[in-house]
């Protein structure tokens, strides 16, 4: 085979790879995954929201540590905020024992608050975190896994 014949057959293979390569410029993203045991699971995807977390730690004393925090997109986010209760299991129900909010012209924000708790009870924190950019807003309610105290 000629010099000018194996050109063109590389440049064809060249070009069939760019065709049969796949490419996720086009907005074709796969969905976030996040497992839970060993199962991983389909998360949505939230435009000005990286992370949200909400958590409850009780010590043998009583006092229960609520945390709660939101991150947005540094430069995409424009205000975040958050509403976390705490909220006792009584009688066959979930209510609030206390709350705790703030919000912040910024792309993240941490809620750390303390209280005593009493005991024999249940607990958990429920927060709603919302995440604003250019007025649109996009919200999600995070419950905390629940203590015994």
């Amino acid at each position: 085979m000629t010099k000018k014949k194996l050109s063109k057959i590389g440049l064809w293979a060249v070009v069939l790879l760019q065709i049969a390569t796949p490419s996720f410029a086009g907005g074709s993203v796969p969905p976030p995954t996040e497992p839970i045991g060993n199962t991983p699971i389909i998360v949505p995807y939230m435009k000005y929201t990286a992370r949200a977390s909400a958590n409850l730690i009780i010590d043998s004393k009583g006092k229960a540590t609520i945390t709660a925090s939101i991150d947005g997109y540094k430069g995409v986010t424009d205000k975040v905020s958050i509403n976390a209760e705490l909220q006792q299991y009584k009688n066959g129900r979930w209510t609030k024992v206390t709350s705790f909010s703030d919000s912040d012209n910024s792309h993240r924000i941490r809620i750390y608050e303390t209280t005593d708790v009493s005991r024999g009870y249940k607990y958990r924190v429920v927060a709603k975190v919302t995440a604003i950019h250019n007025g649109e807003k996009e919200s999600k309610t995070i419950i905390s896994s629940e203590q015994k105290y």
